[in-house]
């Protein structure tokens, strides 16, 4: 399941991590998600997505703001990008990345906001869905981006590992969903350094 925001709509994202793999739906807007790219998937993922009725940037081609496979390190594993999927209000984009196995997914959603103001309002509505709809754990600051959050656990219903962890980086809104096995736990420092790398991506190729 994913964690919605109560903004306005929300997406999807799923993440796996530390070992994690997660899946992605979207529909129109952060309120919902379709997952086209999860029927092949081994999880669902509940991932925070913002809606903000305060003015959306103009929907755009962001997928240059994703992380590349590459940036994904599990001793042993190799991911690919599963499926691209625009996000259309606010504008921006998420990528589902999986293993070879399928047994490990990433959920990784950017939100475009016309500024940072609704960007963070909109991670404040999604962290407080966090425990109820993606991880089944508290949410703790998290050095990344301003005001990051993230939770490691099972998922609300103890089928899977989940991570997730959510951030702004000026008008942008970020949320990465991890999802495993239950007994494939993701690891904290993992599912960091990979939001840190798209924290970083965000900085490079954001149009100012």
């Amino acid at each position: 399941m994913k964690v919605s925001v109560m903004a306005a709509g929300l997406v999807a994202s799923a993440l796996i991590v530390g070992v994690a793999g997660c899946g992605s739906n979207k529909s129109s807007g952060p309120a919902s998600s379709t997952s086209s790219a999860t029927s092949t998937s081994a999880a669902s993922s509940s991932a925070a997505s913002p809606t903000s009725s305060t003015g959306a940037a103009q929907p755009s081609d962001y997928s240059n703001l994703l992380i590349k496979p590459t940036d994904i390190v599990v001793p042993g594993d190799t991911f690919t990008l599963f499926q691209t999927l625009p996000v259309p209000n606010p504008a921006g984009t998420e990528g589902v990345f999986m293993n070879q196995g399928g047994n490990r997914k990433i959920d990784d959603t950017i939100y475009v906001y016309a500024d940072a103001g609704a960007a963070s309002q909109a991670l404040d509505q999604s962290a407080k869905g966090i425990q109820e709809l993606s991880v089944k754990a508290a949410p703790t600051p998290a050095d990344v981006g301003t005001s990051g959050q993230l939770a490691v656990g099972p998922s609300p219903d103890g089928s899977k590992s989940k991570a997730i962890v959510m951030f702004t980086e000026g008008k942008v809104f970020t949320v990465l969903e991890f999802e495993s096995a239950p007994n494939d736990a993701l690891q904290p420092d993992f599912v960091l350094d990979l939001a840190k790398k798209q924290d970083a991506a965000i900085k490079s190729g954001l149009p100012s």
